[in-house]
């Protein structure tokens, strides 16, 4: 399918809904036309906020509107699998909130009803910045010689209050026994691997922990999901991943993305507002390093990309940045890390 236009239907209102309308607002390439929600005050405020002329509490429903073209899926990652299967049933493309799925079997599934459609995930908000065009341009002039060794070392310190309410994940119903990997391991897995051909995982070590006892006094997690996890991961093709993401962490916070290669390195800031990356390369007199990107993302980069690309794909008739293919391989590792950590 390729048009000028797409009827765009939105399947759950909470809050990432919000980004979502906001920022396609100038995008002469959409139209929101629906929305649904199990709750009707829910779907009432994004329609009246938005203009959106289409209100429904069933997905089946908003799937038979005829100018319903594409759907958004910004459920919880529980009541993904569902609507996104049935939207592919029904002929629509389909672009699904992050993390994806509970684990591969439910990717599968959706892959297994997609059809001719386009499927597409958002876990490559943060590839589908400014930042990371450039960085992949540099990655694919060559130059830099085999990859070797990926490292995420994201780390955020304890909260100096704890009310009980955050991370979210540790206390909304509807994520399915996932925790940090599953919330923010999908954008450093789909960052990492996307820009590196998407390798699998061969081999995997992995540890976990949960929210820290003397938190647990305080307030216990309605979900007891993991806030740290380290892992050693062996790639297909030989290269390595060295991944640690923390939060509650007794120690200082970092947010730093890096690929070695055997002839240099890319070192990335993950988020918004500081320089994204620096190009290291080695060479007979020592290391000659440059600033690869010096102009920061911003919020607004990152939460357009998404929508962006899957537009893109529909009406160029294109490949998406993170299609559901992708987002398996992702899903993959993360069910892989989470079996290697006994979780």
């Amino acid at each position: 399918m390729s048009k000028t236009q797409v009827g765009l239907g939105l399947i759950g209102c909470g809050q990432i809904s919000e980004w979502h309308l906001r920022e396609t607002q100038s995008d002469p390439r959409v139209r929101w036309v629906a929305a649904c929600d199990l709750r009707p005050e829910a779907v009432a405020a994004r329609a009246d906020e938005f203009g959106i002329p289409g209100r429904y509490t069933e997905v089946e429903a908003l799937l038979a509107d005829p100018a319903v073209d594409a759907v958004l899926v910004a459920t919880s990652p529980v009541a993904h699998v569902g609507p996104t299967v049935a939207a592919f049933r029904a002929g629509k493309h389909v672009l699904v909130e992050k993390p994806v799925a509970l684990d591969a079997g439910e990717v599968e599934a959706m892959l297994a009803a997609q059809g001719d459609r386009i499927g597409a995930c958002c876990s490559c908000r943060f590839r589908s910045t400014p930042s990371a065009a450039r960085v992949a341009e540099s990655i694919a002039r060559g130059g830099l010689g085999r990859l070797r060794r990926l490292v995420c070392r994201v780390t955020s310190p304890a909260p100096e209050t704890f009310d009980g309410t955050q991370p979210f994940f540790l206390h909304r119903p509807g994520w399915g026994g996932q925790g940090i990997l599953a919330d923010w391991g999908c954008y450093d897995l789909d960052y990492l691997l996307g820009l590196n051909g998407w390798p699998a995982a061969t081999e995997v070590v992995a540890e976990m922990r949960r929210l820290p006892a003397a938190y647990r006094r305080i307030a216990e997690p309605v979900n007891d999901v993991e806030l740290q996890v380290s892992a050693l991961v062996r790639l297909a093709g030989g290269a390595t991943l060295d991944y640690r993401r923390a939060a509650f962490y007794a120690g200082e916070a970092r947010a730093q993305w890096r690929m070695e290669f055997e002839e240099g390195a890319l070192e990335l800031n993950m988020l918004p507002g500081a320089p994204q990356a620096m190009l290291h390369r080695l060479s007979a007199t020592g290391v000659r390093s440059e600033v690869l990107v010096e102009e920061a993302d911003t919020w607004s980069d990152v939460h357009a990309g998404p929508v962006a690309d899957f537009l893109g794909a529909i009406t160029d008739g294109r490949k998406p940045l993170t299609s559901l293919e992708d987002a398996l391989v992702v899903q993959r590792v993360t069910d892989a890390v989470y079996a290697a950590a006994g979780g």
